[in-house]
């Protein structure tokens, strides 16, 4: 059976480990790029990575995704959530390996109400983490003509830190802490992104011509931050038996809170058409999540 070479950058991410925790298609030959094995500020690696496994395809789940790191160090966020993936579309393109490179709601400044974003709506961000993740999408536009863009929201998972975690590890040590109830968005787990990556890399790899371009992918249905948190805290409680107190907050009032979305929820209908992948509920994936978490706990 001739191989499918498949290049994923970020494998040690939580969308990383998801994609390599799942069974991967038959004939794929998944090739994993770590920060230790690949560090995207380092030049010549991103080049020294592509040419020595000769991908058919790459995804790229690597990103500096924690708001106020990006806020704080703007050089970094560029560096890793644009630069690095110019290069990685240069060098895609030479090898003649499509791009899948994984963006963010927070391109978008939350300004159309309660309008779902579509695929072409005009983006606007708000904080350096979503300016970087755009010129990203923009590097991965003009950089090589086959690639996918793919849009997801509030992305968590039982490994590294995420939502998900450090919201977990705030009701392990926290007696109460606070959230927003005025920034909607749709939950999205890493599982669910890493079936949709592999879904897509797949098809393309068997010669799909029309998957290509920007898709959006988040759970449903939407939901503030404030309930969200909340539900963490309810699927948390049967292993844990504490119910830390979560306080309801308007962004306004939080002093220094970086700039968000107030609403960013995603209009996923183009995936479902073109690729037949369908919004999975939040709910369900944070329990599994939550369960994963408690199983591998040592590891996280």
């Amino acid at each position: 059976m001739v191989s499918k070479r498949v290049l994923l950058f970020g494998g040690d991410g939580q969308v990383g480990r998801a994609v390599r925790a799942r069974v991967l298609p038959a004939g794929w030959e998944l090739g994993v790029s770590t920060r230790a094995q690949c560090d995207l500020t380092r030049a010549g690696d991103i080049a020294k990575a592509i040419r020595d496994f000769a991908p058919d395809i790459v995804i790229n789940a690597a990103a500096i995704a924690d708001i106020d790191t990006c806020e704080r160090d703007y050089a970094l966020a560029m560096r890793v959530n644009f630069e690095a993936v110019a290069e990685m579309a240069a060098h895609c393109a030479e090898a003649n390996a499509p791009l899948i490179q994984i963006s963010t709601d927070y391109v978008f400044d939350g300004s159309e109400g309660e309008r779902p974003y579509a695929t072409d709506d005009a983006m606007n961000p708000l904080n350096t983490y979503g300016k970087s993740k755009l010129m990203g999408e923009e590097a991965a536009r003009h950089g090589i003509h086959w690639h996918v863009i793919l849009r997801t929201s509030s992305v968590f998972g039982a490994w590294g830190q995420n939502i998900l975690t450090k919201t977990l590890h705030s009701i392990d040590t926290l007696d109460e802490f606070g959230a927003v109830t005025d920034q909607i968005s749709c939950p999205t787990s890493a599982d669910a992104v890493a079936e949709a990556l592999v879904v897509m890399a797949d098809a393309i790899l068997g010669g799909k011509v029309d998957g290509f371009g920007t898709f959006h992918l988040c759970g449903a249905p939407p939901v503030s931050r404030y309930d969200f948190l909340q539900a963490m805290i309810d699927a948390y409680a049967p292993y844990t038996g504490r119910r830390t107190k979560l306080v309801p907050l308007r962004a306004a009032d939080i002093a220094g809170r970086v700039p968000r979305p107030a609403y960013s929820v995603l209009d996923c209908g183009k995936i479902q058409r073109v690729y037949g992948i369908a919004q999975r509920p939040w709910r369900e994936d944070l329990i599994t999540a939550i369960k994963t978490y408690m199983e591998n706990r040592a590891d996280v």
